[in-house]
Formats: C-alpha cells, sequence, structure tokens
C-alpha cells in the first residue's frame, strides 16, 4: 500500500524519560483530544481542512530526489533557512534549588544554542546513528532566535518570568503570559506538572489544535528538562532532547508509532516514509551501555521487508527499500538516544511552516522577523539583531533563616515568608534578572539591622543572600538599588516588603478585635502572595454591627470574552492558592482552664453542588519559644469547610452580607499548649475551583468580632462595662443569651414577654466573678417574631429587644 505524507493532528503529552532517578510515564493525549474536540467543532473541521492542504503539498515533493540529499526545502535550494522567534516564558516561585523552576538567563541563552545545534544537524552525536539510517539524517534547516522586540515594541531578551502558584500544577492553565503565537513560538517552563498531565515532562499542541486555542498554543516544560541533553549543559550523548521532540510537535510532527502516546503496544506509523514503523520505545531504550538491550536499535518487529514505490517524475514507478530496521535514535521516539530527523520529518516540517494554519507561515515571514527583532531591518540582505543591553529587573525572595545552615528553598513555605518576629534573621535573596548586576545596594526601613558588614555589596553572581534583623514592629520597607553591566543604574522599591509582630502579646481576655478606627486591625497584616484577585483584604462597608471587617475575595470575576465557546481563555486556576492573614500576638496565659478562638462569619458559596464548594480555610498556631531564636513551627488548629465555612448558601453574584441574619458565630478551642504569652494565628484561605476546573466556585467570606474567651461566640463576643446587659445572638434562630456584668455579684432576674405583653419565661442567675451567662432557651421563643428582655440586678434593671426568626 503506498503511503503519504499525512499530517496527523492530535494533542501530544510526551514522556521524556527519567528526573532524579524516576522514570516518567505519558498522560493521555488522546483522552485530552477527545475533550477539544467535543467542546469545540470548529478544531475538527481545522483538522480537515490541514489535511487537505498538507496532502496537496505533498504532492510537490520529489521523493527520489529526498532519497538522494540531506539538505533540502520544498525549493531545494540547500541555503534557505526557517527563522523562528520564540519566548521562554519562565513560571515559578523562586526556587533556585537542584530540582527548581528560576532558570538563569545564560542557561536559557545557551538551551536556545543548543536546540539548534540539533535544527541545524550539526550535533555530533549523528555520527552514532547506526548504519542504515545514516543517509536518511535530514537537517531541519531552522533557526531559533530569542526575540529582542516584545508585542508592546519594547526590547527584551526574549524571556518573562511570572511568580505562580501554577509552576506546581502545570497545564494549560499555568500559560500565562502568551505573546501572539502567529509571531512567536510560546516555551514556558513550570516546576511538576498537574494531575492531568500526569507524570509527563512536556507537551505541545499541533496547528489544527492551536488555531482554535492560540492562547495555548506552544511547548510547555519541566524546568528539569528544558535543557536536558544540552551540549552546554553538560548533558551530552544519550540524553534526551526534550524541547526538539516537543518543537517536532509544534511544526506537524508525530510519533513514530503512530498517534498515541505509550510506545510498545503495538506496531504503529507516523505516516513518513523513511521512519519505519515501529512500537516505539521507552527509555533507557538504546542507552549504550554493557548491560543496554542492543537488540532496540535494529529492532526489526515492525519494519522487516520494508520498501515504498513512487512514481519519479518521468511517470515511471520507482522502488525504494527503506531500512528493515526502526529508526529508534528518532528525536521523535521516547528513548535516550534521541539524535536525528529523517529527511521525510523535515519535509514535513517545512510544509507545516508554509502553511497558514495556526499562523505557522507567519513566523519566519520578514516582516515579522523585523516586527519580533530577529532581522535587522537596515541591514543589507539578512543580518541577525545582538541581544540588546536591558537594564536590570531587580526582584528579591525573603528566606527565614534557620540555625545551623543556610537553608536551602525547595517550596513556597520555604522559599518567601513576609511575615516575621523580632530579631528574627531573615535572608532576602536577590532575584533579579535581564542583566548581570556588577553591583546592588539593599535599604531597609525600620529598625533593620544588617547582619553582613555592609548594606552595599558587589556581586559575584546573582544568588547574594542579605541577612538582616529587624527590631522594630510593623511594615518594613525596602528599596533595592542596582546596577547593570553596561545599562546604567536602576532601583525598585517595595511598600510594606515585609512585616515584623509586636515583641510582646496583648492581653487575650480583654481583647475583641472589630477591625474598625482605633483598634489594631494594622497590626493583622494579610498577604496576596501571587498578586491574583482572591485574596483578603480590609473592608469598610459592612461588619457584624458596624462597617469594619475582614473580608477574603473568593468571587471569581474574571471575564470569558466567549461564554458559549466552553474553551476558556482565561489563565489560571484558584487551585492551588492561598492567602495568609495573621493575627497580632496574643496573651493567652491567664485562660488556665480552657480559652475559645471565636469570631462571627458571614459567607456564601456560588454553586449549589456540594461536590464543587471546595474552598477551605485553615487556621494555625506558632509560639516561638524564643522570639530570637528563629524556631517557628505554625501548628494546625482547625481546617473550615462547606458547612463550618458556608453559612449563606449560594449565590450566583457576589455576596455581601446585608444584616445580623447573615452571620454565624464560630468557635474554635484552643489546647493547652497554646496558651502562651505569645502565640499569634494564621488564617490562611485557600479558593478552589468548581466543576469546570477553570472558574472558583467560592464567594465573598467576612469575618468580625474575633475573641478569645472561655464561653462560645454566640455569648462571648460582647464587650461590657460597668453594669450593663447585652442578648445574644441577636437576631437568633435558637438560644439565646443574656450577658450581664455587674461588679456587685447580685442575683440577675430575667423576664422575658412577647409583643403583647404575655409572659413566655422568666429565670434568676448569681452573678459571680463579675458577669453572668443566662440562658434563653429555644422552646421558650419557639414563635419568630419580637420580644422585649427585662433583667434587673439590685435597684437597677434594662431592657432589650430580641429578635427571632
Amino acid at each position: 500500500m503506498k503511503k503519504s505524507y499525512l499530517f496527523l493532528l492530535f494533542a501530544f503529552v510526551c514522556l521524556a524519560g527519567k528526573a532524579s532517578g524516576q522514570l516518567l510515564q505519558p498522560c493521555s493525549a488522546d483522552e485530552a483530544t477527545k475533550r477539544l474536540m467535543s467542546t469545540d467543532p470548529q478544531i475538527l473541521q481545522a483538522q480537515r481542512n490541514y489535511y487537505q492542504q498538507m496532502v496537496n503539498a505533498v504532492k510537490k515533493i520529489d521523493f527520489s530526489k529526498v532519497t538522494r540529499t540531506t539538505q533540502i526545502d520544498e525549493s531545494g535550494d540547500p541555503s534557505f533557512w526557517y527563522d523562528i522567534p520564540v519566548v521562554f516564558h519562565i513560571i515559578h516561585d523562586y526556587n533556585e534549588s537542584s530540582n527548581g523552576e528560576w532558570l538563569t538567563d545564560n542557561f536559557l541563552f545557551n538551551t536556545i544554542n543548543d536546540l539548534n545545534i540539533v535544527y541545524a544537524k550539526q550535533n555530533a552525536d549523528t555520527s552514532d546513528v547506526i548504519a542504515p539510517f545514516q543517509k536518511y539524517i535530514g537537517n531541519p534547516h531552522i533557526r531559533l532566535h530569542l526575540a529582542t522586540i516584545d508585542p508592546d515594541g519594547n526590547p527584551t531578551h526574549g524571556i518573562t518570568r511570572h511568580r505562580s502558584y501554577l509552576t506546581y500544577i502545570g497545564g494549560d492553565q499555568s500559560k500565562l503570559d502568551d505573546w501572539s503565537p502567529t509571531s512567536y513560538v510560546n516555551l514556558w517552563s513550570v516546576n511538576q506538572m498537574n494531575a492531568q498531565n500526569g507524570m509527563a515532562a512536556a507537551y505541545a499542541y499541533f496547528p489544527s489544535q492551536a488555531a482554535g486555542i492560540p492562547f495555548w498554543d506552544g511547548v510547555i516544560c519541566l524546568s528539569s528538562y528544558v535543557d536536558h541533553g544540552g551540549a552546554t549543559s553538560g548533558n551530552t550523548g544519550d540524553s534526551y532532547k526534550t524541547i526538539n521532540h516537543e518543537c517536532g510537535h509544534v511544526f506537524s510532527l508525530y510519533h513514530p508509532w503512530g498517534g498515541t502516546n505509550f510506545p510498545g503496544v503495538a506496531c504503529g506509523d507516523d505516516d513518513v516514509d523513511d521512519t519505519p514503523p515501529t512500537m516505539g520505545h521507552t527509555e533507557p531504550g538504546c542507552v549504550y551501555a554493557a548491560s543496554s538491550n542492543p537488540n532496540s536499535l535494529y529492532d526489526t518487529a515492525c519494519a522487516t521487508n520494508y520498501f515504498k514505490l513512487y512514481t519519479d517524475i518521468s511517470g515511471h514507478d520507482s522502488l525504494v527499500n527503506y531500512p528493515d530496521t526502526t529508526n529508534t535514535q528518532n528525536i521523535m521516539d521516547y528513548t535516550y538516544c534521541a539524535k536525528m530527523f529523517t529527511m521525510g520529518q523535515v519535509s514535513r516540517m517545512h510544509s507545516a511552516l508554509n502553511s497558514n494554519l495556526a499562523g505557522r507561515n507567519n513566523l519566519w515571514n520578514t516582516s515579522n522577523l523585523i516586527a519580533t527583532g530577529v532581522m535587522d531591518s537596515t541591514a543589507a540582505g539578512f543580518s541577525f539583531v545582538p541581544r540588546p543591553d536591558i537594564k536590570p529587573i531587580l526582584e528579591f525572595a525573603a528566606t527565614r533563616v534557620l540555625y545551623g545552615a543556610q537553608p536551602t528553598p525547595t517550596t513556597y513555605m520555604d522559599n518567601v515568608n513576609y511575615f516575621t518576629f523580632p530579631n528574627t534573621l531573615v535572608s532576602f535573596h536577590n532575584e533579579s534578572w535581564n542583566d548581570t548586576l556588577t553591583s546592588l545596594r539593599w535599604i531597609f526601613s525600620n529598625g533593620a539591622r544588617v547582619s553582613d558588614t555592609t548594606a552595599t555589596s558587589v556581586l559575584t553572581n546573582n544568588s547574594l543572600i542579605i541577612k538582616n534583623y529587624f527590631t522594630q514592629s510593623g511594615w518594613v520597607d525596602l528599596k533595592m538599588i542596582g546596577t547593570g553591566n553596561n545599562t546604567g543604574t536602576d532601583t525598585a522599591e517595595w511598600k510594606n516588603a515585609i512585616f515584623v509582630a509586636d515583641a510582646t502579646g496583648t492581653p487575650g481576655n480583654t481583647y475583641v478585635e472589630e477591625f474598625g478606627p482605633g483598634g489594631s486591625a494594622a497590626k493583622w497584616p494579610y498577604f496576596n502572595y501571587y498578586n491574583n484577585e482572591f485574596k483578603w483584604q480590609l473592608d469598610t462597608t459592612v461588619g457584624f454591627d458596624d462597617h469594619y471587617c475582614m473580608k477574603y475575595v473568593g468571587y471569581d470575576s474574571r471575564i470569558v470574552s466567549d461564554p458559549i465557546n466552553p474553551i476558556y481563555p482565561v489563565t489560571g486556576t484558584p487551585a492551588g492558592d492561598f492567602d495568609d492573614l495573621f493575627s497580632i500576638p496574643v496573651d493567652l496565659s491567664s485562660f488556665t482552664d480552657t480559652v475559645n478562638l471565636n469570631f462571627y462569619y458571614a459567607s456564601a458559596s456560588r454553586s449549589s453542588a456540594l461536590a464543587d464548594i471546595n474552598d477551605t480555610m485553615e487556621i494555625d498556631y506558632a509560639i516561638p519559644t524564643n522570639i530570637n531564636s528563629n524556631t517557628v513551627t505554625w501548628k494546625k488548629l482547625a481546617i473550615l469547610s462547606q458547612g463550618s465555612l458556608i453559612n449563606n448558601g449560594a449565590l450566583s453574584t457576589e455576596f455581601t452580607p446585608t444584616g445580623y441574619s447573615n452571620w454565624a458565630p464560630q468557635t474554635i478551642g484552643i489546647p493547652k499548649v497554646a496558651r502562651t504569652a505569645y502565640t499569634t494565628f494564621r488564617f490562611r484561605y485557600w479558593p478552589h475551583p468548581g466543576a469546570d476546573g477553570v472558574f472558583s466556585s467560592g464567594n465573598d467570606f467576612y469575618m468580625d468580632r474575633v475573641n478569645f474567651s472561655r464561653i462560645p461566640a454566640s455569648v462571648s463576643s460582647v464587650t461590657l462595662t460597668g453594669m450593663d446587659v447585652a442578648v445574644v445572638p441577636n437576631p437568633t434562630s435558637g438560644d439565646a443569651y443574656v450577658v450581664v456584668k455587674d461588679a456587685g455579684n447580685v442575683t440577675a432576674k430575667v423576664i422575658v414577654t412577647d409583643i403583647t405583653g404575655k409572659q413566655v419565661y422568666t429565670t434568676s442567675q448569681a452573678v459571680t466573678g463579675g458577669e453572668a451567662q443566662i440562658l434563653i432557651p429555644r422552646s421558650a421563643i419557639a414563635v419568630p417574631g419580637m420580644y422585649l428582655i427585662q433583667t434587673t440586678t439590685g435597684n437597677q434593671s434594662q431592657t432589650k429587644k430580641l429578635v427571632v426568626y
């Protein structure tokens, strides 16, 4: 049967070998394809059109000529090159460890050089290709160039950096800051893939799919595989060339065994004639080692007696006897001996680059090369634009230092800690990029005490660390002044870069936080770590009984440009995000028997489906045994979710409490070990997506009247001075309490009457210790309506209204 050059139109999530001794596994590319096809029928139509376009292009290829030369495009001009602008998007969390995702500029410059070595057939290991395929090694004649002009016309090194929790759940939603894929090939790197992508190291979409989802067009790759096998990284020889493989998909190359991510299952075919049928191979495949299986290099299981008949240019049939050995050393296989593209694969890549689908033909267009800063429009003939000198982008990350050794950041929890205690040693990591710094000065406010000899240091590399103590409580401002190599000096300033807690605890037995003016709300710092719309903020419009409270913005207000199309052009998902609110340190040592953390809250969900209500709030506490020792550990106190976090049901619009009935009391017991003279609480809110996996199903959460008491929140959140009476909760749908304070230690008598004046309940109770909480049971006030509560102590009497609903 005669075989044509057919362009297969699927998304590929690719096996890329072993990381840290662990074998990576492929994800379900077929499932991803089915999802895309089922949600957007236009992609299926684009696939059909593209198929026909490729068939027409292939008709122009002289296959007899292809088998005789290794440097050719469709025109037969061996001097022609496809120059492609690219941009690296580093999605990170300032992780510089050995398996971290913070890739340096120089590393990325070297990566592009390594990619181009392969795409120019200059990789020395092609000499190790076995004899049957030596004459089929193709030269793609493709050059990748980091852009020097960004989409806004500004100078660039072709690198962006975006701090995001999405680096830990790599997938389409991690593809932040995308540039137009018709002008640039987007390359994203992340720390880990999400569960849907399993143990994949990288994946890319084919043009027929990318045309329908341009905002996801490009390659996403684990940071540990960005230059895996690159010559400048030292990983030469048999290492796997991951991004070369993925860019092959971008240029319409298929796995040699067919349209799956699972090699070794059955004989398959990529519709390229000079890559014989194969089952494909997995790492280690044909790794050169005495213990490896040499038969994988000469695998003939699917290719025995493999040949093709063509019609040559004179109209006669021409037979080409291809190798009966599979092309195990092909870059599109999964082996660790990837060394070559075939001439047929080169022709297919060139055909894709000449197609207008997904704008592939615009990538190497002269006007685009000038617009993206690849080509110098003022030079005679083709001239590359050198990398421009750009002022450094100054950045930092802070780490709380532990005794014994300088910490090696591995996760967010170790890497960025903007909340600290007085006299705690904090390391500030220089994370500047875009230029090599020759000097850097750090300027801190608020009683900073630099532990290094000076706050001005000369850099020897981009990992300089400044260690500081802070002697004053409150917010610390930071200024960095950096001098770049040949670019002059630049300054960056951060107001409220780090918060230092009070040195002593506020007495908890008299403390009530209403977040209003004159209180200590300013000493409750909150942090939107990833600078997005889900965050804590002080609300000055609503409250439990005033116009002040703390609010978590959990309502997803991002706009879908096409609400009918379920393929969202919105990147980012709440999954993995979190934001912190820290309390003032409190002194709980006066509570010798029991104490509760109490507050009132008002909240709603966005979905009525229980399975979609996934937001949680974790409450932790820290007890620095010695503030100066840095031995601070956060311990879990409680996790609130669903019914304990949501008390107003589902609401499709943004929730705002309008009255007392929207608020509910929350009481959390504090263990004995936490009843110290210096205990701090952390409220960590985790927003979560709904069933679509993209948009939050949560809504806004409000918290007010935080206090510490032996009695529950429904009673204890009342501040009484002198002789006073309060009825709480009010309104109520259950029990109510009369809170009486009287220093005379007398007996309090309570009479409850309904709106008609009928007495429905009476009781009395001794006021001991200056205070009493007197129960009015639900059974006595079972009928909804207004009640009058008369309380008498000695010769004093007060009457309060109580609303029952």
